[in-house]
């Protein structure tokens, strides 16, 4: 695997792939100053003298009328809670789009914008106090915000994906339940979970420009708890036994959509580079056919790999909006993938800051960058 940007928010400058395009090649390296936006797009050509050569002394040529490929853009954020901080500003306000204010106009822009929601949204009961608890239960009025800055697709294979306030675990997957109806109501698709394991790992597919891009959701954490089985609502799994599971839907899903994208949650909290596993089930999920691996739940900013045979993995992308504690965790960026018709052409990271624990920003760096 190749290092290709965002090191572990600890270095002065990152080294990228001077390309990005279909099959991994070994890309030349380029350095960048200190962190503004790490990206990878392909570079102008030269000419060689002989190239200029040959044109000159080649007879003109009818115009090349190949229709260049349409851009399409894909724009993945981090983690969102739903819940505690951002609920009860959100409340005080009485305003949901209040947390995406500064951030929206640009989620709205891509043609596809994805989020991974890290919580529930339901009226079972109310939120938290501010930042008080581990429970991660927002009001079904949150996807007022969520509509508002664009989404189109949320995975919602999230360790809290069952959470429910005050009730514990007793509402027993209604809380889950609520989550999908509410999001689906506004027009954005859920990935990842379901009441069956089917419907749990099934992909969403969205089609843009005539290409269709396949989404798959899945969950390595407190899976005893999280997991769907036959007789509870839950995430669909991600683990070492259950790889082989992931992987046949990744297969699958390469047989119904152009591009296939996996959005795990997974890793290790507050760790700024991804573990071992982490790396074995991104270059799985790569040789079985995903073309971006887009995961989360670190809430730090982790490294963005090429992976063999040709796809990319950003391991996790940091928080989005959240109301944790410690500093480096009020930062996150956002992946923006860039495809020309079916081919993967480029990619940037687009830094943000939390205010105030709820409200990104757009800033220029991460910490220590």
């Amino acid at each position: 695997m190749t290092l290709l940007a965002l090191g572990a928010l600890a270095c002065a400058s990152a080294r990228v792939p001077a390309t990005l395009t279909g099959p991994a090649t070994q890309p030349a390296t380029l350095t960048l100053s200190p962190f503004a936006l790490a990206t990878s797009e392909p570079p102008a050509p030269a000419a060689t003298p002989l190239q200029a050569e040959m044109t000159q002394a080649a007879p003109a040529l009818a115009p090349d009328v190949t229709p260049t490929p349409p851009a399409i853009t894909l724009l993945f954020t981090g983690d969102i809670n739903p819940g505690r901080c951002p609920a009860q500003r959100a409340l005080a306000a009485n305003d949901f789009t209040l947390p995406y204010k500064f951030v929206a106009e640009k989620l709205r822009s891509a043609d596809i914008t994805i989020g991974s929601l890290d919580g529930t949204i339901s009226d079972l009961a109310t939120p938290a106090p501010c930042p008080r608890t581990m429970n991660l239960i927002g009001p079904a009025r949150s996807v007022e915000g969520l509509q508002f800055a664009g989404f189109d697709v949320l995975t919602t294979a999230t360790n809290h994906a069952l959470d429910c306030g005050s009730l514990g675990w007793g509402c027993k997957g209604q809380s889950l339940d609520d989550t999908r109806r509410n999001i689906l109501g506004a027009g954005i698709r859920a990935v990842g979970t379901g009441d069956t394991p089917a419907k749990a790992r099934a992909p969403v597919i969205v089609e843009r420009q005539g290409v269709r891009f396949a989404f798959l959701g899945v969950n390595a954490i407190d899976g005893e708890n999280t997991w769907v089985t036959d007789m509870q609502p839950g995430t669909a799994p991600l683990s070492n036994q259950g790889l082989a599971e992931v992987t046949a839907d990744i297969a699958l899903a390469r047989s119904l959509a152009d591009v296939v994208i996996v959005l795990p949650h997974w890793g290790i909290e507050y760790q700024a580079e991804p573990s071992a596993d982490q790396r074995a089930w991104g270059a799985a999920m790569v040789a079985a056919g995903a073309d971006l691996v887009i995961g989360n739940h670190p809430h730090l900013v982790q490294p963005v790999e090429t992976v063999t045979p040709g796809g990319v993995v950003a391991y996790a992308l940091g928080n989005f909006i959240f109301d944790q504690g410690p500093t480096d965790t009020h930062y996150g960026a956002a992946f923006e993938a860039v495809f020309e018709g079916r081919t993967f052409a480029r990619w940037r990271l687009l830094p943000v800051r939390i205010y105030d624990l709820h409200q990104p920003q757009w800033t220029d760096a991460l910490p220590g960058q």
